[in-house]
This record gives C-alpha cells, sequence and structure tokens, in this order.
C-alpha cells in the first residue's frame, strides 16, 4: 500500500518536471519578440550597414543620409494620400524606390557599386524566400496539405 501511494507521488513529480521543461523550452524556441523599429530606427540601422558593408566615406555617408531622409519622406507622402487606390500606391513606391536607388548608385565608386549590387541581389533572394513561405499556408502548402490529410 505504502508503496503504490509511493509510486503515485514519483509519477506526479515525474510528470510535473517533464511538463515543466517542455514549457520552458517552448519559452526558449520562441524568444522575445522584436520590437517594430520607427522609420528612423531602420533608416539608422540601413545607414550603418551601409556604411560598413560598402566602406563609404563621411561625404558618402552624408549625402546617403540625406538621399534616405528624402525617401522616408516621400514613403510617408505615398502612404497617406488618401486618393490613390492600393496598387497605385505599390506602383509609386516602387517607382520611387527604382529613382533613391539610382541616387544611392550614382554617389558609389565602382567596387562599392558592385558590392551594392550583391547586397541587393540578396536582398531579393531572401524577399522572395519568404514570400514563398509566407504563401505556403495559403496556396496548397504544407499548413493546407497538413488540414486535407486530417480531414478538417
Amino acid at each position: 500500500m505504502k508503496t503504490n501511494i509511493i509510486l503515485k507521488k514519483l509519477f506526479v513529480l515525474g510528470l510535473g518536471v517533464f511538463l515543466s521543461v517542455g514549457a520552458m523550452a517552448q519559452t526558449q524556441q520562441q524568444g522575445t519578440p522584436k520590437k517594430q523599429m520607427t522609420p528612423a530606427e531602420r533608416q539608422e540601422k540601413m545607414l550603418e550597414n551601409y556604411k560598413k558593408n560598402l566602406n563609404l566615406t563621411d561625404a558618402q555617408a552624408k549625402k546617403l543620409k540625406a538621399i534616405q531622409e528624402d525617401r522616408v519622406k516621400d514613403m510617408q507622402a505615398i502612404r497617406n494620400d488618401q486618393n490613390l487606390t492600393r496598387d497605385a500606391k505599390r506602383e509609386k513606391m516602387q517607382a520611387l524606390q527604382a529613382s533613391h536607388q539610382q541616387e544611392i548608385v550614382a554617389i558609389l565608386n565602382a567596387e562599392q557599386k558592385q558590392k551594392f549590387a550583391e547586397m541587393q541581389a540578396k536582398k531579393e533572394a531572401r524577399k522572395s524566400e519568404m514570400k514563398g513561405k509566407r504563401g505556403e499556408h495559403r496556396k496548397g502548402g504544407k499548413m493546407q496539405q497538413h488540414r486535407m490529410q486530417r480531414g478538417s
């Protein structure tokens, strides 16, 4: 009888440890949520990234900062324009992005232009990879297939 009680207590204790370890692992896996950066913070981070990766001079960094500030203002104006449709806003933003990239390329030397092109290619590859992952659950991806297998 006493052995049964001890076994029950050990079982409950083991179950509690098992559940708490699982909860801790899940918490660590999720990590802390990333803080949403303001446009100014994103601009500063991008400027630092360009300075480091492109080895910009102080004069180039100053010009780049002015280009980025203009870009932020122009993008905000497009976002706030209530007369534009969603598609029209997207088109204007894409055109603005292309224009600003041309301005950036204009201040770079040949070596920096090559590095900048490589950076942009990597960025586009990451973007299209993420776009593919985002669409999986909507367009018959793994989540949709899983639901179909479960019968829900």
